[in-house]
């Protein structure tokens, strides 16, 4: 679709284009820029996906990964030769498409400009450091758990604990298992992701595999957009995306919303070429990437009970075509796993986040499905007259001015919210504290400004009060179901860069999205006032990038905590050829402290052995790890440079003092984080006597 053609986008029948060519009998073209990107992102969700797989059967290794991968993506090339489509002749043409080609190399390079690179973030304070020492565990081990000698009461009759549930911050007992497991918190797929990075890369590819993601995430967002709305949309979808503080804050730190968020706009891209050309092969890889989402994130099954209440609504009004099957075929092929994940292997992590049991879930997926069957075998004309009344252009310009007036009073509600219902307050690991829920909009506002969500609300109204287009709702019908139920309450901790990352995955690039579109239908305004509107439309985009690139680009130069890996490469280096065993100074509710910090990475990511000693001092207990493991060095790690107080008769001698400065981004629950601070980080490592 050239830059001129924004306003054609399936507006009216006998439009031009990739709209008219939806419904015409030559197959629509296939860019080159869609199998490329399209293809990269598979590729990574698969080897994602099998490096899980092997890790949960406990045999991971990154050649068994790849070979996997290779022989998935085989397979997805034949069913491409075999023209896996609706039509007699096959699958599309594939065009070249050198705007498409030169939009994402463009975009492409001004991602890694922003992204590279990533954050060494090597300790284990918080989600990240969770993720990368399971993913270095996975490289290391070939396990996605740990068999704990620790909880061997025949080594050990008792054990210092994190919590009643956990060995150490993020390390869940599973009571179950015989021999005991420390299990790692959350779902795996991210971290599977990272052992393959770390097996192939090592600590630099570790660290940059989430800005890679970041990368491609902005490229699939541009090539869905401009499937449906041009050219100049798409560009602008994906360079907003690519600048927006949240989004390369969340794709140099290494949690799993990235990640995520390539799944999902993988099977977004999906559904719209599906659409476009009436293939069916990408709603296949579409419906595979969003079950794969499911493996990344709890709150995945909200997307994936999303698109089985699509499915349904599909059946009832006789519209579930071969497309729809294949979608329901691949989400079918990750769905199993998914559970057996949910409720087997982290089951605890699904059991705190309150995931409904996979009963429950079952049924609320058979019974919506088992009453559209019905609707469709006995009220067949009632199904077919309610897609008939869906397509009036009448009903669709009254149901789209009541989407724009819920969105607006939603948005008005949301901004208003303190002063409506006052203060809100939250349970957060036991502490109550105000949630700032009741401020969500206005939190958000900071990253995308409030002219920005003005930009939102014209965005879906070009969309909504328009001749409706099922490629223009899939683009961001997600983000909008989910944008209010994340705002009302996000259910995290308030600290402001930890609270926003809920709405990267699937919310932020929905908002950029409706935002692009309103500034691509001012750009190629062709109506009344045309300069002006054209100007407007340029003036806003420069005011909304140079915001983005104001709060970005400082974290170019920050490496949040860089230094951690090499700290506990040294601290590991003090046991020698064996096995360590380090006991820590409880942290005695400071928030962060070496123990916290290295504990457990030592652990995952260096293989020795750590615990925390007892609140009280008790040289019993250190005898009992020097007897538990005879022949193993057994170190004590204490705070500062004095000894730990109580434990002289163990013989502690100091063998190395650590002390250092690691880059951290300030936090805050009340205003924008825009500078870096420090954290100083100062321990003692002591050698017991006689090991």
């Amino acid at each position: 679709m050239a830059v001129g053609e924004v306003r054609d986008i399936d507006a009216v029948p006998g439009t031009t284009g990739e709209a008219q060519a939806e419904r015409s009998e030559a197959p629509a073209p296939l860019y080159a820029a869609e199998v490329a990107v399209g293809g990269a992102a598979l590729a990574l969700a698969l080897l994602a996906w099998a490096g899980l797989a092997l890790a949960h059967a406990r045999h991971y290794s990154l050649a068994a990964a790849a070979g996997l991968t290779l022989v998935a993506l085989a397979a997805v090339v034949l069913l491409a030769r075999a023209g896996a489509s609706r039509r007699p002749g096959g699958r599309p043409r594939l065009a070249l498409d050198p705007p498409g080609l030169v939009m994402v190399g463009v975009l492409a390079l001004i991602t890694a400009v922003l992204l590279f690179p990533g954050f060494p973030y090597g300790v284990g304070d918080k989600d990240p450091g969770g993720y990368v020492s399971q993913g270095i565990l996975m490289a290391r081990t070939g396990d996605w758990a740990m068999n704990d000698p620790v909880l061997d009461k025949a080594r050990i009759p008792r054990v210092a604990l994190a919590s009643p549930g956990a060995r150490l911050p993020g390390q869940w007992i599973e009571h179950a298992q015989v021999p005991r497991r420390t299990i790692p918190q959350f779902y795996h797929l991210w971290s599977a992701a990272l052992a393959s990075a770390f097996a192939a890369g090592g600590y630099t590819g570790l660290a940059n595999l989430n800005p890679l993601c970041g990368v491609l995430a902005a490229c699939l967002a541009a090539l869905a957009v401009r499937r449906v709305f041009g050219l100049v949309a798409g560009s602008l979808a994906g360079l907003l995306l690519a600048a927006n503080m949240l989004e390369v804050w969340q794709a140099k730190y290494l949690t799993s919303e990235v990640f995520t968020q390539v799944l999902v706009l993988g099977s977004i891209l999906g559904v719209v070429l599906a659409l476009r050309t009436g293939w069916r092969l990408p709603a296949g890889v579409a419906g595979l990437l969003l079950g794969l989402g499911f493996l990344a994130r709890a709150d995945g099954l909200v997307l994936i009970l999303i698109a089985v209440g699509i499915g349904c609504v599909l059946i009832a009004t006789g519209r579930f075509d071969a497309r729809a099957g294949w979608f329901a075929a691949g989400l079918t092929l990750t769905l199993p796993h998914g559970f057996l994940q949910a409720y087997h292997f982290a089951r605890l992590y699904t059991i705190s986040v309150k995931l409904p049991g996979a009963t429950t879930v079952l049924v609320a997926m058979a019974v919506p499905l088992a009453l559209a069957l019905a609707l469709r075998r006995f009220a067949r004309p009632l199904g077919e007259w309610v897609a008939r009344l869906i397509a009036e252009p009448r009903v669709q310009l009254l149901a789209g001015a009541a989407i724009v007036g819920l969105a607006v009073l939603l948005l008005a509600v949301g901004f208003l919210r303190p002063r409506l219902f006052g203060i809100d307050y939250f349970n957060y690991n036991g502490r109550v504290i105000r949630s700032y829920d009741e401020q969500a909009l206005r939190r958000l506002s900071w990253f995308f400004t409030l002219p920005g969500f003005a930009l939102m609300v014209a965005g879906l109204a070009y969309l909504a009060l328009r001749r409706w287009s099922a490629a223009a709702w899939a683009l961001v019908l997600p983000g909008l179901l989910l944008f209010p139920l994340y705002a009302y309450e996000a259910q995290n901790s308030s600290r402001l860069m930890w609270w926003n990352r809920r709405f990267v995955p699937v919310v932020v690039p929905a908002v950029i999205i409706l935002i692009a579109v309103a500034l691509a239908v001012a750009v190629a305004w062709t109506g009344r006032w045309r300069w002006p509107v054209r100007l407007a439309g340029l003036a806003a985009t420069g005011a909304l990038l140079a915001v983005f690139l104001g709060q970005s680009l400082p974290l170019r130069h920050h490496h949040e905590f860089a230094g951690s890996f090499e700290i506990g490469q040294r601290v590991s280096r003090l046991a020698g050829d064996r096995q360590g065993v380090y006991l820590w100074q409880s942290p005695g509710g400071r928030p962060v402290s070496a123990t916290s910090l290295f504990a457990s990475p030592l652990w995952l990511q260096e293989g020795e052995i750590s615990a925390l000693l007892p609140r009280r001092p008790d040289p019993g207990y250190v005898r009992s790890f020097v007897r538990g493991f005879p022949g193993q060095p057994v170190f004590v790690v204490s705070a500062g440079g004095r000894a730990l107080a109580g434990y002289e008769r163990v013989g502690l001698r100091p063998v190395d003092r650590v002390r250092a400065t690691l880059p951290f981004w300030a936090e805050s629950d009340t205003s924008r984080p825009s500078r870096a601070g420090a954290v100083p980080v100062d321990f003692t490592v002591w050698r017991v006597a006689g090991t």
